[in-house]
C-alpha cells in the first residue's frame, strides 16, 4: 500500500489550494459545465468572471455571492472532472473555496449543518430513530475493544442509518455466503465527508481517523462500503493523509467477485431500470459491476434510462439540503426518466439518491429499491418494508409519530423536538 503523502486533511488542501492558484486560468470552463449553475441565480453572468470571482477567495480572501454560492451548491455530479483545460478536479476547487469561505468566518448553510454527525440534530440519526429499535440493529456502532480478526469489514455510512431496511437485506445476504465479517454503521464512525463539505477540516480528519482505526482493530483484508461518497472518500481522500493496509472495495465490487456464493432461487420477474450513483458512474467510471449482478438475478429485465452509466443524472444529492430551491429539479427529472424507461423498479445504489428520491415517490407507479435488497429477495429473503418512503406517502404527522412511537422512544429521541423537526424533514403544513 502506497504511504500517505501529507500528515493531515489541512495539509493536503493546502498543497491543492497551491496547485490551484499555480494553475487555473480561470477559463470558466467547469462552471459551464455544472448543471445546477445554468439554473441559478447567478446564470446570466460570465462563467469565467464566476470562476475568476472563485479564484479570488482562494488568491486573496476575497469574498463574493456568486464563490459562495457556486461552491456551497456543488451537487458532486462529477460532470466537470473531465473538462478543465488544466488537467485540475473542478470539485477540488469548489471544496478548496468552501474552505476558505468556512476559515473566514461565513456561515455553512443551515441544512448542512444537519449532516456533522458530531451536531445534534443529526438528520441520519433522526430518520433512523423512527423506523427501528437501536435493539434490533445486527451491526456494530464502532469496534469492541480486542474484537476477533475478520477477514472482511463492511462499512455502511452515516446516510444508511436513513434506511436501515437496506442494512438488514445486507446483512442477510452476507450471513447466507457463510462469510467471516464485521459490520460497522455510521454516526459515531463516519469518513468525515459531510464535514469536508462544510469546510470543517479538522473534524473531517478526526473523524477519517478514528474511522481508520476502529476498521484496523479487526486486521481485516478488505473494507467493503455500502455508500458511494464513503467509498470515495475512502479511496481517494483518506489515503492521502491516512496510512490504509486493507483493500477498499464498493459493494456492487463485492457482489460481483463473489456472485458464485450467492445462491438465487426467487424469480423476481421484475423489469428494472438502474440510476447510477455519481462517484461510481463518472468518478470511478465503473458501470459494469452493478450490471453484471442485475442481469444475474432470475427473472430480471434491466431498461436502461435515456441518460445512463457516466451520462446518469445527478438526484440533487447535498445541494438539496444547500440550495434545495435549485436541487429539486433533479431528482424530478431523474424521476421523469426512470418513467420513460417503463420499469416496475428503479434501483438506487447510493443511500443518498433514496433519500432524495423518496419525497416524489408516491407520484410514480415504480417501485424506488436498492441493489442488496433486490438480491435479497432473489435469495427468498424477507422484504424489508421501507419506513422512509412509507412516511413520505402518508404525509401526516400524527400518522408517522404513532407508527414510530415505539422506536422513537427507544432511540431517546425528544418527542417534542421530533414534532418540530418532523414536519420539516417531510414538508408537512
Amino acid at each position: 500500500m502506497a504511504q500517505p503523502q501529507h500528515s493531515s486533511l489541512e495539509e493536503l488542501f493546502e498543497d491543492k489550494e497551491k496547485e490551484i492558484i499555480d494553475t487555473c486560468i480561470q477559463c470558466g470552463d467547469c462552471i459551464s459545465a455544472c448543471p445546477i449553475f445554468s439554473i441559478s441565480s447567478i446564470k446570466d453572468q460570465d462563467p469565467a468572471e464566476v470562476a475568476e470571482k472563485m479564484f479570488a477567495v482562494l488568491e486573496d480572501g476575497t469574498f463574493s455571492d456568486e464563490a459562495y454560492l457556486k461552491s456551497f451548491s456543488c451537487m458532486l455530479c462529477g460532470n466537470c472532472i473531465d473538462v478543465c483545460p488544466q488537467g485540475l478536479n473542478p470539485m477540488i476547487f469548489n471544496q478548496s473555496v468552501r474552505n476558505q469561505l468556512v476559515s473566514q468566518g461565513k456561515e455553512i448553510p443551515e441544512g448542512l449543518g444537519l449532516l456533522s454527525p458530531d451536531k445534534d440534530p443529526f438528520l441520519p440519526r433522526v430518520l433512523s430513530g423512527i423506523q427501528m429499535k437501536p435493539s434490533d440493529a445486527r451491526w456494530l456502532s464502532e469496534a469492541p475493544l480486542n474484537p476477533e480478526k475478520k477477514e472482511v469489514v463492511f462499512f455502511m455510512g452515516c446516510s444508511t442509518l436513513a434506511t436501515p431496511d437496506k442494512n438488514f437485506a445486507l446483512i442477510d445476504i452476507l450471513e447466507r455466503m457463510g462469510i467471516e465479517f464485521a459490520a460497522l454503521i455510521g454516526g459515531k464512525l463516519c469518513c468525515g465527508v459531510c464535514n469536508m463539505l462544510a469546510g470543517q477540516l479538522k473534524e473531517a480528519d478526526s473523524l477519517s481517523q478514528n474511522l481508520v482505526k476502529n476498521v484496523k482493530a479487526f486486521s481485516p483484508e478488505k473494507l467493503v462500503v455500502t455508500c458511494p461518497a464513503c467509498y470515495d472518500q475512502l479511496k481517494n481522500i483518506i489515503p492521502q493523509y491516512i496510512s490504509i493496509d486493507f483493500e477498499v472495495q464498493f459493494i456492487s465490487q463485492f457482489l460481483y467477485e463473489n456472485l458464485d456464493k450467492l445462491k438465487f432461487t426467487t424469480p423476481l420477474n421484475k423489469r428494472v431500470t438502474l440510476h447510477d450513483p455519481c462517484p461510481l458512474a463518472r468518478g470511478f467510471k465503473d458501470d459494469f459491476s452493478l450490471r453484471k449482478i442485475i442481469k444475474a438475478l432470475p427473472g430480471v429485465k434491466l431498461t436502461e434510462m435515456e441518460h445512463n452509466q457516466e451520462e446518469s443524472l445527478c438526484c440533487g444529492s447535498v445541494a438539496g439540503l444547500t440550495y434545495p430551491e435549485y436541487a429539486g429539479k433533479f431528482a424530478q427529472d431523474l424521476m421523469e426518466e426512470g418513467k420513460a424507461a417503463n420499469a416496475d423498479i428503479m434501483i438506487n445504489t447510493c443511500p443518498f439518491c433514496h433519500i432524495s428520491l423518496c419525497p416524489l415517490a408516491d407520484k410514480y407507479s415504480f417501485e424506488l429499491t436498492d441493489l442488496v435488497a433486490l438480491v435479497n429477495q432473489a435469495q427468498g429473503g424477507y422484504k424489508y418494508p421501507d419506513k422512509l418512503r412509507e412516511y413520505w406517502e402518508y404525509k401526516d404527522l400524527e400518522k408517522i409519530l404513532e407508527e414510530s412511537k415505539e422506536y422513537i422512544e427507544e432511540s431517546n429521541l425528544n418527542l417534542e423536538m421530533m414534532k418540530k423537526l418532523l414536519p420539516l424533514i417531510f414538508r408537512l403544513s
